[in-house]
């Protein structure tokens, strides 16, 4: 899924002969018991000696990864701009967008133009008609306003695209900071106000107006929020499918014109979609009626002001520096300018429209072939340990077994980078502003994915650039995804013993595996399609487990005393245990048959949940932990180390702990892989 990602391991020793970088067993705490507190015995000596770099919101072997990776990517660009590609060619626009982020001085001189050129749009909204015109141009630029869209696969009929309508239009995280009362949530709130009116300033309003227009996008926002689902419900896809026709949607949201939006968005013919949160589209539809256009106007600027920020001159890009990284993530001090431009370029997940046509120029240099041949044998082995299981588990009838099994097998693997690459012939990337190439830039991916509409899937297609430290699970496609980036050392080694890279990339590989049969992927057949396939015994029995795993993590306590939510986290917990059980069993495989000397000092199986441990080593600032506890599907890393070797025999047996010191009491264990 989209929202189900996993990074980072730490991988390497030496086996057979091999030669590999050693686990780094020198910082293991030998004065803290590894039964009772195997994260801090093998990472407190790293995490009191490290301190995260002032630019960065957390630390860690992940962020390690991840500037290397960088490293690679300028001097393919270095090596790119002495050689120049052929104009017009993906690598070429690629090399024009970064440039472009890099010429502070042509964005100094442009000023606000690209931001003028919007408020043209946005000056004609008099009535609802105008304002759904405006948004259609704001959302085809890649400003999210009122609500989102995108188009993706049917969730119900994986072979066809269908029109995506979801909630949106927010400028802080999630919609419960609209609502939260606690101190800290109403010291952001009332920063975010106060941002919002330095913006306006900065922007040429006059203090008086500035506060006046921040108070209505601040009003308007927060009646978005209120209409919103929760994170948590955002998570129940069954929930989220409301496939509708427009006239339906028309009359059940009445004070929006939604056919005027679609027809400027250039989707006149659109039959069918989905409406994701009908309660949310019936609110927005509301408030167009309730509100005067001056109010819409002035959230509308403003919606396109923070999202264009960070592409404008300094003194607007360093307020949107200072709340957005400094108040919601902690960060003490801009990144380099380099980095801040390919963070814009990958995104956080590195779907952005010009990530791929980066990742071209990294491959190339980056992922060599040995790597991929080694991560085969290793999905092929993970695959198989889920396999065994699924054959033997108790608590699964024959008739849901079967169809687990056929949905394993379908499952297929994407390692690398994709094959073919993303069309970038519409990309229109020039010698222009920053924010100006970034709106084109949106502006071919909002022509790319609309032309989905009426053609068959494109299961080729990858939404991850390869160059992101990061795998994901598909559920519509039922497939994995490998990119080149996290395929590198410490997280993989293709030199390195079986005992380390499968505690490293072998968990993550059975994590995304695992992300299949998950609360929320395994209500996914094997064709890709939400579809209810489990008998109501299974069912029941499965649920009752994935609660066992919610009371747990419920009962983890983080920064300033916040819990772990864990009906928001399942999915990735589930996975995590998952994950480490069934690359622990694949494990066991790879060594049959072979000497099992310790290494280090430490077993192979004992080196397996060592690599895992030293994966999860990260550091968070307390804005940073507060904003994943309280956003993310993702535990703080801590917990997602403590979490499955709590439930897990395997390790209990490794360490030669007491069961009863080591593990969870056995009526409170969670079983199911």
């Amino acid at each position: 899924m989209k929202n189900t990602f996993r990074r980072i391991a730490l991988a390497s020793a030496l086996a057979a002969g091999l030669p590999a970088a050693a686990l780094d067993v020198e910082s293991y705490s030998k004065d803290i018991d590894a039964c009772t507190d195997f994260y801090r015995y093998v990472n407190a000596q790293w995490l009191s000696k490290t301190t995260i770099p002032a630019d960065r919101a957390s630390w860690g072997v992940g962020a390690e990864m991840q500037k290397r990776n960088e490293a690679l990517i300028r001097e393919s660009i270095a090596a790119a701009r002495s050689n120049p590609p052929p104009e017009g060619s993906a690598q070429r626009k690629a090399i024009d967008f970064y440039e472009s982020g890099m010429s502070l001085e042509a964005i100094e001189r442009a000023g606000l133009a690209p931001l003028v050129s919007v408020q043209a749009t946005l000056d004609e909204v008099k009535d609802a008609k105008s304002l759904a015109r405006a948004l259609a141009a704001l959302h085809t630029s890649g400003i999210p306003a009122g609500f989102d869209f995108t188009v993706k696969q049917d969730l119900k009929d994986s072979t066809h695209y269908l029109f995506d309508l979801t909630q949106g239009g927010l400028g802080l995280p999630e919609r419960d900071y609209y609502f939260k009362t606690d101190a800290k949530t109403k010291e952001q709130r009332e920063k975010y106000r106060a941002h919002m009116a330095r913006m306006f300033e900065l922007a040429g309003d006059k203090p008086a107006a500035a506060k006046a227009n921040a108070n209505t996008a601040f009003a308007i926002e927060t009646a978005l929020a209120r209409a919103s689902r929760t994170a948590v419900d955002l998570r129940d896809d069954e929930k989220n499918y409301n496939k509708t026709t427009v006239a339906k949607l028309t009359s059940g949201a009445p004070g929006f014109p939604w056919t005027e939006y679609l027809n400027a968005l250039g989707a006149a013919s659109l039959a069918n979609l989905n409406n994701a949160q009908p309660a949310f589209s019936k609110a927005f539809a509301t408030q167009v009626a309730s509100r005067p256009a001056a109010q819409w106007r002035t959230y509308l600027r403003w919606s396109a002001l923070r999202k264009l920020a960070p592409m404008l001159p300094k003194a607007i890009s360093d307020e949107s520096f200072a709340f957005n990284q400094g108040v919601i993530n902690g960060l003490k001090a801009r990144p380099e300018r380099e980095r801040e431009v390919l963070t814009i370029m990958n995104g956080p997940y590195g779907d952005e429209p010009m990530a791929q046509a980066l990742g071209q120029i990294y491959v190339a240099k980056a992922f060599p072939p040995e790597a991929k041949a080694r991560a085969d044998a290793l999905i092929v082995n993970v695959k198989a340990a889920l396999g065994d299981r699924l054959r033997e588990v108790d608590w699964m009838g024959d008739a849901t077994r079967q169809k687990a099994l056929a949905k394993l097998a379908a499952m297929n693997v994407k390692i690398g980078y994709p094959t073919p690459w993303k069309d970038y012939a519409d990309a229109r990337i020039a010698a222009a502003p920053f924010a100006q190439n970034w709106m084109e830039a949106k502006r071919f991916e909002t022509r790319r994915v609309l032309k989905r509409l009426g053609q068959p899937v494109d299961r080729s297609e990858w939404w991850m650039a390869p160059q992101m430290v990061n795998a994901y699970y598909d559920p519509s496609l039922n497939e994995i995804v490998f990119p080149a980036a996290i395929l590198q050392p410490p997280m993989f080694d293709a030199t390195a013993d079986d005992a380390v890279n499968y505690g490293g990339i072998g968990m993550v590989i059975g994590h995304e595996i695992t992300h299949g049969f998950d609360d929320s992927g395994r209500k996914y057949d094997a064709q890709g399609n939400l579809k209810d396939w489990w008998t109501a015994d299974d069912a029941k029995r499965y649920d009752a487990r994935a609660q066992l795993m919610v009371k747990q993590f419920d009962g983890y306590v983080g920064v300033e005393g916040l819990h772990v939510n864990g009906k928001l986290t399942l999915g990735e917990n589930i996975s995590d245990l998952g994950g480490v059980k069934i690359a622990y069993l694949a494990l066991q495989k790879s060594l049959a048959g072979k000497p099992r000397e310790p290494v280090q000092g430490f077993t192979p199986e004992q080196r397996f949940f060592l690599a895992f441990a030293e994966s999860w080593r990260r550091l968070d600032r307390p804005e940073r932990e507060r904003l994943i506890i309280q956003t993310d599907g993702h535990s703080p890393g801590r917990f997602r180390v403590r979490g499955p070797t709590e439930n897990l025999p395997e390790f209990a047996k490794a360490f030669s702990c007491d069961p009863a010191k080591a593990l969870r009491a056995e009526s409170e264990r969670v079983h199911i892989w």
